[in-house]
């Protein structure tokens, strides 16, 4: 009998952290499937400060719903699941909509980048839903690839609001203070542990996202002054941070429209206040430009997905293999099996 968690039956892992799994789940009555976010109560790492966090984020994500955002279903923090074995574990478990197209890092590293017709489909579903979160007074704070995830019919989704606070600051200020993110994303204020404004570094972190679609690698490595292609942002050198991307792209200097230059030199700025607001961002002329439909989207990244779990599947097969290898002791020892026999069958003739 499959392992259950109230009234789900679960199935597969579909990932997994330092402090939590997440698991594919059926509801036993309506048959429907969810994603499990399951945390351990007996694991030591999830310490009273990470608990907080989760309850920041059930509390976040209780207050919100959005087409393009994955939603939140349900929360029990006195649960167990029941193993096939018979064991019960005692968990805290947070049930979200299921979002079966993977992770936008995935189809970016895998499959390659995205036109800027396609770049811009999604980020205006992106950016609809990010301004959505804050017009709700919250800010995300850890927007990056791999929280950006898409749903079987292949629209985009924000997912992970474990880092999410209050925009206004947890003291009214304005202003966030705590160091929180992920680094490669994060605006350098963060960096600096300056206090910031939770709505301007989550748009410094979507440009970040954004120049990854279309280039298929990030603009510099942290956006600090002493950063080799940050550092030309920073001495307003816009014309040498793009000269030097557009070395061994396609058409070179032409690959990137004057537009899509435009929109993130701007929201990369290392002064906030010279940034664009969310208002500014939905009404630059990129914004504007070709974009692809739903029905493009959906036929080119059917085809994407269909690399990515041939890869997948791939991986397994492999991870198999050792497994299967590592249980009949390696390569060596059926070496030796295999001399052992041949010789034995020798010496009978």
């Amino acid at each position: 009998m499959p392992a259950t968690l109230g009234n789900y039956i679960l199935g597969r892992t579909l990932g997994s952290g330092a402090n939590s799994k997440v698991k594919l789940a059926t509801h036993k009555d309506t048959q429907q499937k969810v994603a499990i976010k399951i945390l351990k109560k007996s694991d030591t790492q999830n310490d009273a400060k990470f608990l907080e966090l989760v309850l920041t984020e059930v509390k976040t994500m209780a207050t919100l719903s959005h087409g393009n955002i994955v939603n939140f279903l349900e929360y029990n923090e006195n649960a167990t699941v029941k193993k096939e074995d018979g064991r019960e574990v005692p968990v805290i478990y947070i049930v979200l909509e299921l979002a079966t197209g993977g992770e936008l890092f995935d189809y970016v590293a895998t499959t390659g980048r995205f036109s800027e017709e396609i770049a811009r489909f999604y980020m205006k579903q992106c950016i609809e839903a990010l301004n959505y979160v804050h017009s709700k007074g919250v800010t995300h704070r850890d927007m990056k690839p791999e929280n950006l995830l898409f749903a079987g019919d292949f629209n985009l989704k924000i997912a992970d609001f474990g880092f999410a606070a209050p925009i206004e600051g947890r003291d009214g200020s304005g202003f966030n203070k705590t160091k929180l993110g992920t680094e490669s994303y994060m605006a350098p204020e963060i960096h600096m542990r300056k206090p910031y404004q939770g709505a301007s570094v989550d748009l410094f972190a979507t440009a970040i996202i954004l120049f990854i679609m279309v280039t298929q690698h990030p603009p510099f490595t942290r956006a600090l002054p002493d950063d080799p292609f940050y550092r030309l942002i920073c001495a307003n050198r816009a014309d040498l941070f793009w000269k030097a991307h557009s070395k061994n792209k396609p058409g070179n200097a032409d690959f990137f429209s004057e537009s899509f230059k435009s929109l993130i030199t701007s929201m990369l700025q290392f002064d906030p206040t010279h940034r664009l607001s969310m208002a500014d961002v939905v009404t630059h002329p990129w914004f504007s430009g070709p974009t692809a439909t739903l029905e493009q989207a959906q036929a080119e990244f059917a085809a994407r997905k269909a690399k990515i779990d041939e890869e997948a599947n791939l991986k397994q097969q492999q991870k198999d293999a050792q497994k299967q290898m590592a249980a009949t002791g390696g390569y060596a020892a059926q070496r030796r099996a295999y001399k052992g026999a041949h010789r034995g069958e020798g010496d009978e003739e």
